[in-house]
């Protein structure tokens, strides 16, 4: 029997699992963003004219969320990403339902900072176990598979969240969330995943040999020194935690308040706002998968994907808010979320490549600690400046400008992210992926 046939290609089920879960949790995080278009959830606040109060339930959320990162990342290390995963699916299942209960604003700013760090682990946690399932050269397509929940959460969450606040109030959309996370993501993670394929039942031999094969890294981990000592001493990965802050502030910045800015800017009203923003959420998508393929194409390629990314989504957002018609503004900064999702998942493959085996979980928190730690301040900060300047011009064009910086800022690794001799002692299968050159 060939190895393709003997494959029992158990990966694919739990790609389809953390997929689910990273999707339920986006879904959690802006159906905020939907709400404060809202005047019935506003006033139920008192934070109805207040743009720097409403961008603040946002950026109290991802503030916590970004600095628990940095321990929530080795703690997934110790406990495993699938038991990580779990955890997080719990805690925001709770939170959703006290969300659902409150009509205070400091209360509900409090429960979104808890919110934060409950789901804090699951960035960490979903990169854990790529790393673990998935040969170097799927593993921008696997990336983009769970990453996608970044862009259909917001994509779905838009319209159902407007249909059950029209329906039945804003109160029910929380309890609606608590329940997917707790009857659907939950026994997905418990029955299609484990850590690592070893543990899985049903992986057949040809499967294993297919995933560990294709990986630069050994399969088992280093002495944790020694891993933490080529972490922090590797420059290349500093330089990708640097540029993924101009990603989370540009995201964060210009998503929380694209409903909030084609209602009062384009002078559409709440269920039109609602509906429109639907489509960068949907071409994000699209463009999520796109890169992911052309990253697993072009391997040599994938900072050059994430710079280029970058740059469009900075222009085209410029774009979206300069242009005099609603038509063209919903076209441009579609086009320019977009683009931001064609490089995520380029980029988490290289931020995985240069992460040490055993300490995945610290690498890739540290990084999405300090990008959201950075794009906490990207809704308030866009809030501040409508509240003072009576526009969204400025806020965007400084997240733009800030896009463009991280953008060069990753030049020098243009020519290759990963060293000859960072990988000393790694398998001969490095040069077979072709993801790893200087």
């Amino acid at each position: 029997m060939s190895l393709q046939t003997a494959m029992s290609n158990r990966r694919y089920r739990v790609a389809i699992a953390i997929s689910f879960a990273f999707f339920v949790a986006y879904f959690d995080r802006t159906n905020v963003s939907v709400l404060i278009a809202n005047r019935e959830f506003t006033d139920s606040l008192g934070i109805t004219g207040n743009k720097f109060a409403q961008g603040l339930l946002i950026t109290g959320f991802l503030f916590p969320y970004g600095l628990c990162n940095f321990f929530t990342g080795p703690l997934g290390d110790k406990i495993g990403g699938r038991r990580g995963v779990i955890w997080s699916i719990i805690a925001w299942t709770v939170l959703m339902c006290a969300m659902g209960l409150v009509s205070n604003f400091v209360v509900m700013l409090v429960l979104r900072i808890v919110l934060g760090l409950g789901e804090s682990i699951m960035t960490p946690s979903c990169n854990m176990i790529v790393a673990e399932w998935f040969p170097d050269r799927e593993r921008a397509r696997a990336n983009s598979a769970w990453l996608g929940g970044l862009f259909l959460a917001p994509a779905v969450s838009f319209p159902i969240i407007v249909w059950i606040v029209n329906v039945f109030g804003w109160r029910e959309s929380f309890f609606v969330l608590a329940a997917v996370g707790l009857l659907v993501a939950l026994p997905m993670m418990l029955r299609w995943t484990a850590n690592r394929p070893e543990e899985m039942a049903g992986v057949s031999p040809a499967e294993l040999r297919h995933i560990r094969d294709g990986q630069a890294k050994p399969a088992d981990p280093e002495p944790i020194r020694t891993s933490l000592r080529r972490l922090v001493s590797n420059y290349r990965y500093w330089i990708c935690v640097f540029s993924y802050m101009g990603y989370g502030l540009g995201f964060w910045g210009i998503s929380t308040f694209v409903p909030s800015y084609l209602e009062h800017e384009r002078h559409l009203g709440f269920t039109s706002s609602g509906t429109f923003a639907v489509i960068p959420w949907l071409t994000a998508a699209v463009l999520n998968l796109v890169g992911g393929m052309i990253g697993d194409r072009m391997p040599r390629g994938r900072v050059l994907l994430w710079s280029g990314g970058y740059v469009l989504g900075a222009l085209l957002s410029y774009l979206g808010v300069a242009t005099g018609t609603v038509g063209m503004s919903v076209v441009f900064i579609s086009a320019a979320v977009g683009f931001l999702g064609f490089t995520l998942a380029p980029m988490w493959s290289v931020i995985q490549e240069l992460t040490p085996r055993g300490t995945t979980g610290l690498g890739t928190g540290i990084a999405n600690g300090v990008s959201y730690i950075a794009s906490a301040f990207g809704p308030a900060l866009v809030g501040a400046l409508v509240d003072s300047s009576g526009s969204y011009n400025l806020g965007f064009f400084l997240l733009a400008g800030f896009l463009v910086v991280t953008a060069l800022a990753l030049a020098p690794l243009w020519r290759g992210h990963v060293k000859r001799g960072d990988l000393a002692g790694v398998p001969s299968t490095a040069t077979k992926t072709e993801a790893h050159h200087d």
